[in-house]
């Protein structure tokens, strides 16, 4: 089966042809703009001169002509308006004109597919980097789900506004890359992870503030990388410990850099796992990742008929039925995302000692800072939690030099295995959300409201665990974020039982007071969520 794949999001119009899993042709144009970021219009432009060419040449390359062509997929989002819908028109015309079966695929589908393809990974947990998306993807219940995203920014613009606030081209990452090679001094920046969603806003504002003082372009760069990565390395091995899953692949545009790429490779070695990165030249968005989405798309079944093929700027992955894939949860021999856990003895009491674990990927410097800081405000909340009756498990000593606490030890299973084992999900859920109401009113968030941190004992009452990223008083964007997690953690997790979050809903705001304000921002943070 020959696939012809019409790549267009942004600022890079590309055709790639695939013949089965061989690659024949990979073509592209980029539009460079003569300063500052992306025109969409401008981009649009430069793809309207130039998909032609760029579909002949690719032909041309292929041995091929367009009669040999079995399907045509191009990429519908998500992305740019004016770019997405010159492909959509180039892609539509040849399918007409040829009577060729037509798709229209999403953007990051394609680069997952391609770079399972090229690098031979099965069910991996992908780190998806590119100019306006970061994501942790990994696939569950017949399609990929979304585990952790930015909330504001996605990474690749990061990096090329700070480029172009510095003086210096775009694309910025690779002009990032090479003043970090050069840099040493670690200046404190943001380390914004809430659960497996990440922000970079701060990071930006507090980099170019860092330079207005003074500070190297090299010693800002190098603490710009070491400070994200760590923060997106971080959440993808969150992931793999609460997915289960035994394989990394690193993919899009911003997967090209050598630190990130170093970053990968040794925390999946750490947790002995496989890491797989994608080829660099198909890290770029291109054609041929299209194609290989499409081409499966449509060996599964898919169809659409020419008015199903509009383009979708806000086009999200976990949209896409993806049933070729066969996943599953497997037990591994992780040492946990965070800490070790052992069981111990406190005078006479059975408990758990959990000493956070250094990282190897992260600057020492950036990792005892975390550690330390993580160590305290576990403990913190803990308290506040405690006070409030609101059960968490017992602190029984804090010991910050060794970076340990002992902890009272519970008997029970997590919130999540609970629900899986056939556990009273509504008893359950409306439980939770008296407690999260009760938590909330007093302006605690947990930081981290996933299933897998909370704990059902025998007698059905829930424990709130591992808060370490909580804060006090919390603002209310920092409670709006706790329920966004929970949200999130119930589609991925148990997305077959949508009335958990329902009956959660309803709990908590019979319980809460003012709880208008933050389901209100609870909303704004579900829209703002990345996509292009």
């Amino acid at each position: 089966m020959i696939v012809l794949g019409i790549e267009g999001t942004a600022h890079t119009v590309g055709c790639g042809i695939l013949d089965g899993r061989k690659i024949l042709s990979s073509v592209s144009s980029t539009y460079s703009p003569p300063k500052g970021g992306i025109h969409p219009r401008e981009a649009a432009v430069h793809h309207a001169e130039n998909v032609v060419p760029v579909i002949q040449r690719a032909l041309a390359k292929a041995g091929i002509s367009i009669e040999d062509v079995d399907l045509i997929a191009f990429s519908m989002g998500p992305g740019l308006g004016p770019c997405l819908r010159v492909v959509a028109t180039a892609a539509r015309t040849l399918s007409l004109r040829h009577k060729i079966p037509l798709l229209g695929v999403n953007h990051p589908l394609g680069h997952v597919e391609i770079g399972r393809m090229l690098s031979g990974a099965d069910d991996p947990v992908m780190l998806y980097v590119s100019g306006g998306n970061t994501q942790v993807i990994a696939h569950m219940q017949g399609r990929y789900r979304v585990f952790g995203e930015t909330i504001d920014i996605g990474l690749g613009n990061m990096l090329d506004k700070i480029a172009r606030d510095f003086g210096y081209p775009f694309p910025g990452g690779p002009k990032i890359e090479s003043l970090a090679s050069s840099g040493n001094k670690l200046l404190e920046l943001p380390y914004s992870v809430m659960g497996m969603d990440t922000s970079f806003s701060g990071i930006y504002t507090a980099a170019k503030r860092y330079r207005e003082l003074g500070e190297s372009d090299q010693d800002v760069c190098f603490s710009i990388q070491e400070t994200a990565f760590s923060m997106l390395v971080e959440v993808t091995e969150r992931a793999l410990d609460y997915l289960g899953k035994s394989e990394i692949l690193l993919a899009g545009g911003v997967a090209r850099n050598k630190r990130l790429r170093e970053m990968i490779s040794k925390m999946s070695q750490e947790n002995g796992c496989k890491s797989y990165l994608t080829d660099p030249e198909y890290c770029m968005d291109n054609g041929a990742m299209i194609a290989r989405a499409g081409q499966l798309m449509y060996e599964s079944g898919q169809r659409q008929e020419l008015e199903q093929t509009a383009v979708i700027q806000n086009y999200r992955i976990d949209q896409v039925e993806a049933g070729w894939v066969k996943s599953e949860s497997r037990p591994l021999p992780m040492q946990g995302a965070e800490a070790v856990l052992t069981k111990s003895r406190y005078i006479d009491r059975s408990a758990i000692t959990k000493t956070r674990i250094g990282k190897g990927y992260r600057d020492p410097r950036l990792d005892a800072r975390i550690r330390s800081s993580r160590l305290r405000n576990e403990v913190s909340i803990a308290l506040r939690l405690h006070e409030i009756g609101i059960d968490t498990p017992t602190v029984y000593s804090l010991r910050p030099d060794s970076r340990k606490i002992i902890m009272q030890r519970l008997d029970g299973m997590s919130l999540r295995d609970a629900i899986v084992s056939g556990y009273n999900g509504q008893e359950m859920m409306e439980n939770l959300g008296a407690l999260v109401a009760k938590m909330h009113s007093n302006m605690i968030s947990h930081g981290d409201l996933t299933t897998s941190n909370l704990i059902v004992d025998k007698r059905n009452r829930i424990y709130f665990i591992d808060a370490s990223m909580g804060s006090y008083p919390a603002e209310k964007e920092a409670l709006a974020q706790d329920l966004f997690l929970l949200k999130e953690s119930l589609a991925s997790m148990h997305g077959n039982q949508p009335s958990l979050w329902k009956h959660f809903l309803n709990s908590y705001m019979d319980k809460a007071g003012s709880t208008e304000e933050v389901v209100s921002i609870l909303r704004t943070i579900e829209a703002r969520r990345r996509y292009v």
